[in-house]
């Protein structure tokens, strides 16, 4: 009787349901249902579950997100020094320019550039590829470089991300580069998170969404797009690989140019798809304005709201407002934040979850909703910053961006949906 009274209580009985409804429509766009692995399904589930309930519910959890929390905000403050170097205050985001994407993000991947080439240098990343492959393949089987870019994805971000696993990235087939395209899509980066949580966004729940994250994007992923060959493997062929760099110094200038080379690309893509966005939407308002005129000339009283991605994604995503438990004006609002973040970015949509006088359970689900780079800009970014270090895989990039920006939507509203369940 108490499990009917939890379940009943907050319409939790709904988002069983949504789990539900997030699997079928992952399953309505697999390219091939017949090799999906169902206990995957399964076990990434249960660690998502664990990985909420660790989190936010033993004190061990709470030490963990500490020590994670100190590690980015480290990795971070090293990178400042030379952005502050080079711009100044502009590198300040309390000042009255506020955040500047390509001061404060783009130099981070030409300083994570040079790191990885180190590591990767003294053969630290392809131990951890190892590891991560031995200890992760029994459990959801995976292979190691996906699954490291995923948990990599989770706190870097997916620009910086693809660099640890950079040498991986030609080897890699469909199934594995779309886990690598998801696991960035679904996750935010630390130095994003930072932001947020100084726009009033709990740390952390963002954390805790970001390592939800890894499991939900694997989840979706290979749904979507299931290892069909395992032969082809990235890992199986990238250990008998060659060190190219001759020494350290030579790692640190490979990494670095490397790194500028990737940051150019993310920014020139930026520019393009966030132009070309903002195109659309002025065409569908020109639209909205004709339908309008035929039915005033017409003499039909109706009238059409102004017409935008932002708008048609709102009303396409709000029924998942009520698989969250929520009513009213909560579930409208849930569509609305969900619209947001993929037509324009997750940035806006938490501006307008801040101000929004939501209750405090439906700002923790919808936190966990909004937590990733599941967009259309970042079909650019990839192709910008993923194609710029593997070029040969820049067909897959482009024909995968709109599955990839679907399989990280579902990811996030996966985590949500587990951690409207628990609280």
């Amino acid at each position: 009787m108490a499990l009917l009274d939890y379940i009943m209580h907050h319409n939790r009985y709904m988002n069983c349901i949504g789990v539900l409804v997030v699997l079928c429509i992952a399953l309505c766009f697999s390219f091939n249902r017949k090799k999906i692995n169902v206990r995957l399904i399964g076990v990434s589930l249960l660690l998502q579950y664990l990985i909420a309930m660790m989190m936010l519910k033993t004190t061990i959890g709470s030490y963990i997100l500490g020590a994670m929390s100190k590690a980015i905000n480290g990795l971070y403050a090293c990178a400042d020094v030379g952005i502050m170097f080079l711009f100044g205050q502009l590198a300040n985001p309390a000042g009255p320019w506020q955040f500047i994407f390509a001061i404060k993000v783009l130099p981070i991947v030409i300083f994570f550039g040079a790191i990885t080439s180190i590591l990767f240098h003294f053969g630290i990343i392809q131990k951890v590829v190892a590891i991560v492959s031995y200890v992760i393949r029994p459990i959801l089987g995976t292979s190691g470089a996906e699954t490291l870019c995923a948990i990599a994805n989770s706190f870097l971000g997916q620009t910086e991300a693809p660099l640890v696993i950079r040498s991986y990235l030609t080897h890699m087939s469909k199934s594995e580069l779309f886990v690598v395209m998801v696991s960035g899509m679904a996750t935010i980066s630390g130095a994003i998170l930072m932001v947020y949580a100084q726009m009033g966004v709990p740390a952390v729940h963002l954390l805790t969404a970001s390592m939800m994250a890894i499991p939900a994007s694997i989840l979706i992923a290979k749904i979507i797009i299931p290892q069909e060959d395992e032969n082809a493997r990235s890992s199986k062929t990238v250990e008998a690989e060659q060190q190219s760099a001759s020494n350290i110094f030579d790692a640190i200038w490979k990494g670095t140019t490397d790194g500028l080379h990737l940051a150019i690309n993310v920014a020139a893509m930026l520019i393009s798809f966030l132009a070309l966005i903002t195109l659309i939407n002025f065409l569908l308002s020109y639209v909205g304005m004709g339908a309008n005129n035929l039915l005033r000339f017409a003499q039909v009283p109706f009238r059409f709201s102004e017409l935008t991605l932002q708008k048609i994604f709102s009303h396409v995503l709000a029924p998942f407002g009520y698989l969250f438990g929520f009513t009213g004006k909560e579930a409208q609002a849930a569509g609305q934040l969900l619209g947001t973040k993929i037509a324009v970015n997750e940035m806006i949509a938490y501006g307008d979850l801040v101000r929004m006088n939501l209750s405090e359970r439906a700002h923790i689900i919808l936190t966990y909703a909004l937590c990733g780079f599941s967009n259309f800009s970042c079909i650019g970014i990839q192709l910008g910053g993923i194609g710029a270090l593997a070029p040969d895989k820049r067909p897959w990039l482009s024909e995968l961006g709109l599955y990839a920006v679907l399989a990280a939507a579902l990811s996030n509203i996966m985590s949500a949906l587990v951690i409207a369940f628990l609280i």
